[in-house]
Parts: C-alpha cells; sequence; structure tokens
C-alpha cells in the first residue's frame, strides 16, 4: 500500500516533457489521455510549454511518490475555457477541473490515483478559496479510473458530448464540502 505522507505535487518544467512524451506513448495512458494526439517530443512540447510557462490557464504539476515522479495532474478554471468545453458541462466561476494520468505503471490499479486525487484537491484545489466545486471528465468506458474517483467522493452527473472530442465524455463532480478528510 502506498503512504500519503509521501506523495507531493510540482510544477511541471520543460526538462520534463521527455518523460512526458514517455508516458503519454505508453498504451496504460495512450488509451485513455491524449489518444489522438501525436505524442512526439515536438508535439508534446508544443501543448504543453504553454502551460509551463503561464501562456494558458492551466496549472500543469508532476506527482511525486517519494520524489520520483510517477504521474501528471493538471487543473484549472472550468470557465478558463469555456469556448472549447465550459460551455457544455455548464459550471460556474468556482468551479475547477482536474485531468490526470499515471504514467509509471507499477502505481495503476493499486489505490495510487485516487489517494493523489485525494490529496491534490486537498492541498492544491480546494486551497483555493474561490473554488467551491471540482469536476473530473472520464471517458464512460474508462472504469478504473471512475471507480477511483467515485472513491474520492466525485458522483456522476451527465454524459455529454464536446465537440472537436470522439469521445463522448463522463461530468462527474464534487463539493469542498464533500471531501472526507
Amino acid at each position: 500500500m502506498f503512504d500519503e505522507g509521501k506523495i507531493s505535487f510540482r510544477k511541471l518544467l520543460s526538462e520534463d516533457l521527455p518523460l512526458m512524451q514517455r508516458w503519454l506513448s505508453e498504451p496504460h495512458v495512450h488509451e485513455w489521455y491524449d489518444k489522438d494526439k501525436d505524442n512526439s517530443l515536438e508535439e508534446v512540447a508544443k501543448r504543453y510549454d504553454p502551460k509551463i510557462i503561464g501562456n494558458k490557464p492551466t496549472a500543469p504539476h508532476l506527482v511525486l511518490y517519494d520524489i520520483k515522479p510517477v504521474a501528471y495532474i493538471q487543473n484549472y478554471k472550468v470557465n478558463d475555457y469555456w469556448e472549447e468545453f465550459g460551455q457544455y458541462v455548464g459550471y460556474d466561476d468556482h468551479t475547477a477541473s482536474v485531468d490526470l494520468f499515471i504514467g509509471e505503471q507499477d502505481f495503476v490499479g493499486r489505490g495510487f490515483g485516487s489517494m493523489m486525487l485525494k490529496k491534490f484537491l486537498k492541498e492544491i484545489v480546494f486551497a483555493n478559496p474561490d473554488i467551491t466545486t471540482c469536476i473530473i471528465g472520464p471517458e464512460p468506458d474508462n472504469k478504473r479510473a471512475i471507480k477511483a474517483y467515485e472513491k474520492v467522493g466525485f458522483k456522476y452527473v451527465k454524459t455529454v458530448q464536446i465537440p472537436d472530442d470522439p469521445d463522448l465524455t463522463d461530468i462527474m463532480v464534487i463539493k469542498r464540502e464533500e471531501l472526507s478528510d
């Protein structure tokens, strides 16, 4: 089992992009995350550098376990992406969204995902007093992710089709007061 005290977060840096490229190419990640994208190092840099340098309103983080990078997680206000998808999920300016994947296969299917997500919500997302709600959007067929999110306290709200995304998205939500210790 994992020790929550060994989980920490740090901002994604440009020098982390080769690691991101490797993770995004792993079958267990590529099946669900950026699966329609070219994951060459050049293309990964094009997608993630704007977040790293602050040209996009997304906060990218590496998840560390005992100082070793093992996963990626990002958060942003839903309304900062109103045109792209916010209008389709229907939440207000006090709502954040989180996207994540576990890059290291040894950490998949062992309870790590729900543990790191819960800690991220406590320490990063809900540490912002303006954020009262968080959503997450797995594909309906991603049963492992849905189960992990339910363990944290997320509840299914609806399924949406976001333009320019070939897959359906299940919208799951948690309120600050629903996040248990």
